[in-house]
């Protein structure tokens, strides 16, 4: 508890110190002149990031930088964002190459932003801030993609390659030219082996063809690629 009051009042002298020296610097016009030449404005920043005005201010304002108030603009210390320049590189290459925005997922996957911050909300993948925007982590979007069917991308790209092997019910019905409910009736038999996911049921596809193969009574009328027609 001692070293705790000791380094409060350690802090408080150095936060003293601080505030004698900026009341020093707004005393003339000679010092502002030095304090500009030691800080970048937003719009320098916007530059040496190659970012948005917008996020330049967001990032001068994120407490990343050490910052003084000259007026009413806000400016960085040049040292403070040298210091942290790879730090910020870095955030910028992640949200470049890595993340992609609410908006980016509402095209890939043709929702509206009602049911896109559902989605989001619903905690399936990464999600960060950056700069105060959302930003969705890809490689989590795709492993979560890859395990799910209910959602399609626009593009036709194939939903669920983690149970490649499976097919729905309904492609089994329509493969064979059977009402749905057939189909039912064949897992709930043990006629063809399935697995649930996310909460519905998936036929094995090697299963089918064994059953299949042991059978003459159905006829495919249709392939599964036929059914269901993804472009991988």
């Amino acid at each position: 508890m001692a070293y705790n009051m000791i380094e409060e009042r350690v802090h408080i002298f150095n936060l003293e110190r601080e505030n004698e020296r900026l009341a020093e610097i707004y005393r003339g016009d000679k010092a502002k002149e030095e304090i500009e030449w030691e800080t970048y404005s937003i719009e320098e920043v916007q530059k040496l990031f190659k970012i948005s005005e917008d996020e330049a201010r967001k990032l001068v304002k994120s407490g990343l930088f050490k910052i003084y108030r000259v007026g009413n603009e806000y400016r960085a210390t040049q040292k403070s964002v040298e210091e942290r320049r790879k730090t910020v590189e870095a955030m910028l290459t992640y949200q470049n190459q890595k993340t992609m925005s609410v908006t980016d997922l509402k095209r890939i996957l043709g929702l509206g932003k009602t049911a896109a911050y559902r989605l989001v909300n619903q905690c399936h993948f990464k999600t960060y801030l950056v700069f105060g925007k959302m930003r969705i982590d890809v490689e989590s979007f795709e492993k979560w993609y890859a395990g799910q069917f209910h959602y399609k991308k626009v593009n036709g790209e194939r939903p669920g390659t983690d149970h490649i092997e499976t097919i729905a019910p309904i492609t089994m019905a329509k493969v064979l030219g059977i009402p749905k409910s057939t189909a039912y009736d064949f897992m709930n038999n043990g006629e063809v082996e399935y697995i649930v996911v996310n909460g519905k049921r998936r036929v094995i596809k090697e299963s089918f063809e064994e059953w299949y193969a042991s059978q003459d009574h159905y006829k495919m009328i249709k392939t599964i690629a036929e059914v269901e027609n993804y472009v991988d």
